[in-house]
């Protein structure tokens, strides 16, 4: 994190991932309290929701598929009513750990770049602070991407109403998932960009993501890069979970003692891969930042942290906010 700002905005694909190993090998310690806290909840939390899917709700999610025609045992009303009940539990608890471990996060990888204290109590306390602004931004990407996929939904839909099951049909669903993998990628740094503007902006909600947006252009192809690989590993890693951990007896003829084994560094990968997406994110926040020339102050930012753990505050002048970087004026940027 000892860059300049010049430095920072020429920062591409393979320098946000050399700049996030550094800073979480360099800060061994308190990445590691974060990790067993906060995202170590959050992997059993996602691999007990496989689980739980697939031995009680897998019939009600294979009717999701359009080539399903058989619904001579279509689900029943209460087995559909305890679907949803999980779906919106998972999600919310899902929720609750992605704040906190988010909130923990990002503030140390700006006390770091400040030269503030790290602890991971301090990481604790901001929590408190922020986690209601945190949750309105996550409920709004929930929303935004709810529209997307409903949109995107209809659409095939459409198409498919009117070509059936041709081949042109065929390849046009190949054309439309393209462009949704694209869509996707793209909006997904800007939900991440929008998290961590939640954390060290006075904005949350629309409005985060109206910023993430901004900050995302010029920098989308290192973002969706990123985004790529990061999703693609967990793609990766959820497929060797189930062939070597789930079916590992059936499909490779797997001893239990290697199933576990198997199981358990999966465990460790997932906590390593979540970790990395809200490290990338922030650090990804810092070169678009200096990429659109916002100065980063980390005199301002320092303030603003200090802000959180109940510090004296000197507030800015009117119209001014106490943020990590401002749009410089063209005398400061000579």
């Amino acid at each position: 994190m000892d860059r300049t700002e010049e430095d920072m905005k020429l920062v591409g694909f393979f320098g946000v991932f050399n700049q996030s190993f550094k800073t979480i090998f360099s800060w061994k310690k308190i990445f590691a309290q974060i990790t067993l806290a906060f995202i170590l909840p959050l992997a059993i939390i996602y691999f007990v929701q496989l689980e739980i899917s697939y031995r009680y709700f897998g019939g009600i999610e294979e009717n999701y598929l359009p080539s399903d025609r058989s619904y001579s045992s279509e689900s029943t009303a209460t087995e559909w009513l305890y679907y949803f009940l999980f779906t919106i539990a998972y999600f919310i608890i899902f929720t609750v750990f992605s704040v906190l471990a988010t909130a923990a996060v990002v503030f140390t990888i700006a006390s770091i770049y400040t030269g503030r204290e790290v602890g991971f109590r301090n990481a604790v306390k901001v929590i408190t602070k922020v986690w209601k602004r945190l949750i309105i931004t996550f409920v709004c990407i929930y929303i935004a991407q709810v529209i997307y996929e409903v949109i995107v939904s209809i659409v095939i839909a459409i198409f498919r109403s009117i070509f059936g099951y041709s081949l042109f049909s065929f390849v046009l669903m190949v054309i439309i998932l393209i462009l949704f993998v694209l869509g996707f990628l793209y909006l997904s740094i800007v939900y991440q960009l929008a998290s961590v503007v939640t954390v060290l902006e006075n904005i949350n909600g629309f409005k985060a993501l109206k910023k993430g947006k901004d900050l995302a252009s010029g920098k989308k192809a290192v973002g969706m890069g990123i985004a790529f690989v990061l999703y693609g590993f967990l793609v990766g890693l959820i497929l060797v979970y189930w062939l070597f951990v789930k079916y590992g007896d059936e499909v490779f003829r797997l001893a239990l003692i290697w199933r576990m084994m198997i199981g358990i560094l999966c465990g460790i990968l997932l906590l390593m891969l979540f970790l990395l997406f809200i490290v990338t994110q922030t650090v990804l926040y810092l070169v678009c930042k200096s990429y659109h020339r916002e100065a980063i102050d980390k005199l301002s930012l320092s303030t603003f942290l200090g802000a959180y753990m109940g510090e004296t505050v000197v507030y800015p002048g009117s119209g001014e906010q106490i943020q990590l970087g401002r749009p410089q004026s063209l005398s400061e940027q000579v």
